[in-house]
């Protein structure tokens, strides 16, 4: 993994700082899954680093400018008003600027088959009834505990067989129906969670219209992004040997 950031710095008084080796562009790496953490330090606004597997996950990458010599009586003249005629003795550490923290997900999740977006919950349901949340990084189907048990067993023995087509059909299908069409109507509302993206870049591989497009057919896309799962669902001998739907 590859990491390039480029500061923008245009005060005056704060890039004399820079020039004059008092301060340095600060890049702070954290990866909470990995619980890693690493500080890039710069005195040029590029900042560059290569990770081998330390990123993973939700990662924030935090931009600031940091003191590194001891000033006495700075002042910058672009600050803000508040600060006229004040004069300030700077130390090694203080920070002199920052900016809002950046996030993304490094994972794969983009290139993954599309089923990871989703995560099985339980409880608070009634049996044979599944709900839907929207409201995370992964969609979430609520079932009750029993249907979450029996979902759960069902999905282990099916797993890597032309069973798990049942599957496919009978529950993510209609889900991943809701979300695209619940995507469509509130775009803004959903576009900063992993789901949306991971979703989005399959409906173009798939040749599909994007979330929040108009007169899109969902139960025909859904059947897209899933490879036509009825297709795939396997034939069964009835009474008389012959191989029947």
């Amino acid at each position: 993994m590859d990491v390039s950031a480029v500061f923008e710095l245009s005060d005056p008084d704060l890039l004399d700082l820079v020039s004059n080796g008092a301060a340095e562009y600060v890049l702070l790496v954290k990866s909470p899954k990995t619980h890693f953490r690493k500080e890039l330090r710069s005195n040029t606004p590029v900042v560059e680093e290569s990770f081998k597997g330390e990123l993973s996950g939700r990662v924030e990458f935090s931009p600031f400018l940091i003191c590194v010599e001891s000033r006495s009586g700075f002042i910058a003249k672009g600050w803000h008003s508040d600060f006229t005629g004040l004069a300030f003795d700077l130390m090694p550490g203080f920070v002199l600027a920052e900016d809002k923290p950046r996030e993304c997900w490094i994972d794969g999740a983009e290139e993954a088959p599309i089923g990871t977006i989703f995560e099985q919950r339980r409880g608070g349901k009634r049996d044979g009834y599944w709900e839907c949340h929207l409201d995370g990084d992964r969609v979430g189907i609520l079932l009750s505990d029993a249907d979450s048990r029996r979902f759960r067993m069902a999905r282990e023995k099916a797993n890597d067989t032309p069973d798990a087509q049942y599957l496919m059909n009978g529950l993510f299908l209609p889900v991943l129906i809701h979300v695209l069409n619940e995507a469509d109507k509130n775009e803004a509302a959903y576009a900063e969670y992993r789901w949306y993206d991971a979703l989005n870049n399959r409906l173009e591989a798939v040749g599909c219209k994007s979330l929040g497009a108009d007169a899109a057919d969902r139960s025909v896309d859904a059947q897209k992004v899933f490879e036509y799962p009825f297709v795939k669902m396997p034939m069964v001998a009835g009474a008389n040997g012959e191989w029947q739907d």
